[in-house]
């Protein structure tokens, strides 16, 4: 097999994947630059493939008034002069917390801080934002109050969160009827309060701190010459339970 011969089988089996795999195809709404059309520019601006962002690409109701994009397609090689908004799609923790503390340090962020910065409707859909589902709930306390704090000032900068549902007409019209009220973040109710319980005992055991754990206990003061036991500290920690030593009441 010569080597024409090769880069065409080569090219052939690539061709093969693409049209088998789970990404955008080419006839994907996802396209790469659309033309100017006199319709100002909605930019989805996303990490990964998917299918999500398609509910905002095909939306009938956006499409009439938008000119939608992709910036990932594209490389986010993106002129943000042509767009006049930006939905962003997986909003991680990470993301939240670098863009708020001004780290940008891949094409993704760098285009959601322009956008934010230069005045941008920038977007984010609720069911996006890692920090507002129930999982967060797990966090300990100060993580969560930190990601309120950044959550805040990104909101303060001009961020709209919005759910999937009212992302559309918020969008066209700033109407966001069940998200009009400011959004607490990580969520309404992302964190109990600090819990905290102090064992007399001499010798705490996993038991102990399992009992605790029910309790919804977040903090355990142990005595300073207590033996906590290996499994009590392992469940400890595996909880996010923190244990203080010789702490007064």
């Amino acid at each position: 097999m010569d080597h024409k011969e090769l880069v065409e089988l080569i090219l052939a089996r690539v061709m093969e994947k693409l049209s088998q795999g789970g990404d955008c195809s080419q006839e994907c709404p996802c396209g790469g630059p659309a033309p100017d059309d006199g319709r100002p520019g909605l930019l989805i601006l996303t990490q990964e493939h998917g299918q999500t962002c398609h509910s905002v690409l095909e939306d009938p109701r956006l499409t009439a008034r938008y000119r939608t994009e992709c910036a990932l397609l594209q490389n986010y090689q993106v002129d943000l002069d042509r767009f006049e908004a930006v939905v962003i799609y997986e909003f991680t923790n990470e993301t939240l917390c670098k863009l708020a503390g001004g780290i940008c340090d891949t094409p993704f962020l760098k285009l959601a801080q322009q956008a934010l910065l230069g005045g941008k409707r920038v977007f984010v859909p609720t069911e996006e934002l890692e920090a507002m589902r129930a999982t967060s709930c797990k966090l300990p306390a100060p993580y969560c109050a930190m990601l309120q704090e950044k959550l805040a000032l990104l909101t303060a900068c001009g961020l709209t969160i919005c759910s999937q549902q009212n992302l559309a007409g918020a969008i066209l019209d700033g109407a966001c009827p069940a998200c009009d009220a400011p959004v607490p973040a990580p969520a309404p109710e992302p964190c109990c309060p600090a819990k905290e319980l102090h064992l007399e005992k001499r010798v705490i055991t996993e038991r102990d701190v399992t009992a605790a754990d029910a309790d919804k206990v977040t903090c355990i003061h142990i005595g300073e010459k207590a033996i906590l036991t290996a499994l009590a500290a392992e469940y400890a920690k595996s909880k996010g339970i923190r244990l203080i030593r010789g702490a007064a009441r």
